[in-house]
């Protein structure tokens, strides 16, 4: 049998155990996520951006020593959310800090009027739209398949 190093993130995998899901990589600055191979950052910032400015910052990034950063898609935002948990809705025993029970952008245009764009709700989970002027969290991503939705 392999074990979780020897086998791919998918999408279609489930590891419930946080301390199994969640590595931490880039001299503790980062987080990779073993069910998508996503790398996190630990820490987020704390400061609100609009989206534009999100996005401009996200690619600016500097973490672990390593650049190549981006806004997560909604749908990639999504995966860490956990149901059952709130305040932040994240996985039991996850090892991210700073994490803020707030709502953070999403690199997803509202489909519906894209003058919006999508943001997910750390403290409940929930997905939500507002227009990009407004200011809201940013927690980048590295990894995986993004794409400028400017």
């Amino acid at each position: 049998m392999k074990t979780l190093d020897e086998i791919p993130p998918a999408w279609s995998q489930k590891i419930p155990d946080a301390s199994k899901r969640f590595q931490v990589v880039l001299d503790g600055a980062g987080v990779l996520d073993l069910e998508t191979g996503l790398v996190w950052e630990k820490s987020p910032d704390t400061t609100t951006r609009t989206w534009v400015d999100a996005h401009y910052y996200a690619y600016s990034k500097n973490v672990g020593g390593r650049g190549g950063w981006r806004l997560p898609k909604a749908e990639e935002l999504r995966t860490l959310i956990d149901p059952t948990q709130s305040g932040p809705a994240l996985p039991s025993g996850h090892p991210f800090t700073n994490v803020q029970s707030a709502s953070y952008w999403s690199s997803t245009t509202n489909p519906i009027n894209t003058e919006t764009a999508l943001l997910v709700s750390l403290g409940t989970g929930s997905l939500g739209s507002i227009f990009k002027t407004s200011s809201y969290l940013v927690w980048c991503v590295r990894g995986g398949h993004g794409s400028d939705t400017f």
